[in-house]
């Protein structure tokens, strides 16, 4: 059986919001690494401008984030390349 139920509060009015942030960054010799975040998030229409700045905000920091991690993974290995040309000479 279904029941019915009639409320005289105006439905509330939900909006999704989605954003991203992308990054390129020049490796050299021709070569990039891309990245990238979305997110999505589902509320009240009158909170959407607050929920769009926060949703953006996490994705910059999360692919800065990422991008300083690749920074500092190729300078480890960049100087663990040259380590060895170090002692030759």
């Amino acid at each position: 059986m279904v029941q019915l139920i009639r409320s005289s509060a105006p439905p509330l009015s939900r909006v999704e919001v989605v954003r991203s942030f992308a990054y390129k960054l020049n490796v050299g010799n021709y070569e990039s690494r891309d990245f990238f975040c979305s997110e999505k998030s589902e509320c009240a229409a009158e909170d959407a401008p607050e929920v769009s700045a926060a949703l953006y905000q996490f994705c910059k920091t999360q692919v800065l984030e990422a991008v300083k991690e690749y920074r500092r993974d190729l300078a480890e290995q960049q100087a663990r390349v040259s380590a060895p040309e170090k002692r030759r000479a």
